[in-house]
């Protein structure tokens, strides 16, 4: 196993977190990959944030699971850093994501994304955007792109 791979913890956050979900976050909305959420908006989602550390204690990735309401969350502002990309931490925190929405008791769960291929490979179908509750799109009110949104809307029911 690649010792990078294995020395990455997944944990919950605390507020020291902010910072570098913000810095990832930006750097990943600066290329057109995510929406951008200013520290504020990390800071209200804090609890709803998974990350990743390195063995250094680095943040190298971070999710987050949004409750929509008591049957349906969220996967959102997922990002791994690039150097770490391809060693399965984003499918790693989607993964804990879930079962923490199994454990909420939440059936379903969206994402909207451009990696179609990845949430695919998690077990994610593809299905139409209009098909989500009109609650979902409150989201979509601070995005630059929400007259031409260009994501690709997954879903995935969730086994107790």
């Amino acid at each position: 196993m690649n010792k990078i791979k294995a020395n990455i913890k997944i944990r919950t956050t605390t507020v020291e977190d902010v910072e570098p979900i913000f810095k990832l976050n930006k750097k990943m909305a600066d290329r057109g990959l995510m929406l951008p959420r200013n520290r504020y908006k990390i800071l209200e989602m804090l609890s709803n944030f998974l990350v990743a550390e390195n063995g250094e204690g680095e943040i190298v990735g971070c999710g987050a699971l949004g409750l929509i309401w008591v049957d349906l969350g969220e996967v959102m502002a997922l990002a791994v850093e690039d150097k770490y990309q391809g060693m399965g931490i984003g499918g790693r925190i989607v993964g804990e994501l879930l079962k923490k929405a199994v454990q909420l008791k939440i059936p379903e769960v969206i994402t909207l994304t451009y990696q179609v291929e990845f949430f695919k490979n998690l077990g994610f179908s593809v299905t139409e955007k209009d098909n989500f509750p009109k609650r979902v799109w409150r989201i979509c009110l601070d995005c630059p792109k929400l007259e031409s949104c260009d994501e690709t809307g997954l879903h995935i029911i969730l086994d107790d």
